[in-house]
């Protein structure tokens, strides 16, 4: 079955999901709101029917935000580590909600209920924790090394540029070059997670070395289906970006409208999140050989 038939069977796959899209939209506005809230009540408590609140509605002046920035410059450091706590939980929390999208893309038409999804997430959270531990080597030495012969190549055709766009031109494509590599180690471990759903198993290096007899000889088509669902991840964070700008939030029906967008993105990358794994699940389960 070619790569853009496996696509369409995924993208039918998903939109069958909608209850798991669900699940998974009001989990991150939970941690959202959990993480949001000290700082609304911080500046609930010092702004609120102030002038600096009125500034800050209006727009600050450099010696408003120097007055400001004073005041809370013993805060920084517990800023700074409230803010990567929760990028670390969040982390987390992904692995813990890959379980639970795995999970119910492998059980096929069972219905989902909020059991069975949370079920997943507890069963497959430590498997996909270790996955996530040798991931990290994997990341370490595909940048490590290629980044490094990237990062000396991108000096040495700058070094003696004549304009700035030769620059613009060669940083771009260094860019696009570290994404094409992410997105290489990305899909390697993620069907490492679907082989551990798919074979009910506990063992995260085995599932990691099988992957690359699983992918030898189909590689390009693996890669090139998981490109196909980036591109729509593009497509939609553009349109995205493109209609938030436009939209004023200045007064409270723009506002409310902006939020209901935002959630709407939210929405979908819920729903590409779920594309991902249901692409590659069914690439996996049409191309699965027996394990040794």
């Amino acid at each position: 079955m070619g790569i853009f038939k496996i696509f369409g069977q995924g993208f039918r796959g998903s939109a069958k999901k909608g209850r798991l899209l669900v699940y998974l939209w009001l989990v991150n506005i939970l941690f959202s709101l959990i993480i949001v809230t000290p700082f609304y009540f911080l500046l609930q408590k010092d702004f609120s029917r102030s002038l600096a609140g009125q500034k800050l509605i209006q727009g600050l002046d450099l010696l408003s935000l120097g007055d400001i920035i004073f005041k809370y410059q013993d805060v920084s450091s517990l800023f700074v580590g409230w803010m990567l706590v929760p990028s670390l939980l969040f982390l987390f929390l992904q692995i813990f909600l890959n379980g639970g999208i795995i999970g119910r893309i492998a059980a096929g038409e069972e219905k989902i209920n909020i059991c069975n999804f949370f079920g997943d997430c507890g069963r497959y959270f430590w498997r996909f924790l270790r996955v996530f531990l040798i991931s990290i080597i994997g990341y370490l030495v595909v940048f490590g090394i290629l980044g490094r012969i990237l990062s000396a190549i991108y000096k040495a055709w700058i070094k003696n540029a004549s304009t700035e766009w030769t620059v613009i031109i060669a940083s771009l494509l260094r860019l696009l070059v570290f994404l094409l590599l992410f997105s290489l180690v990305k899909m390697f471990f993620d069907y490492a997670k679907i082989r551990l759903v798919a074979e009910e198993s506990k063992k995260a290096v085995r599932a990691t070395v099988l992957n690359f007899s699983f992918l030898h000889g189909r590689f390009f088509k693996a890669w090139g289906l998981f490109l196909i669902v980036g591109l729509v991840f593009i497509a939609l964070s553009v349109i995205y970006l493109v209609i938030a700008r436009i939209l004023p939030q200045t007064r409270l029906i723009p506002m409310v409208i902006v939020f209901l967008w935002q959630q709407a993105y939210v929405f979908a990358r819920a729903w590409l999140g779920v594309l991902f794994f249901s692409t590659e699940y069914d690439f996996f389960r049409i191309h699965q050989a027996p394990s040794a």
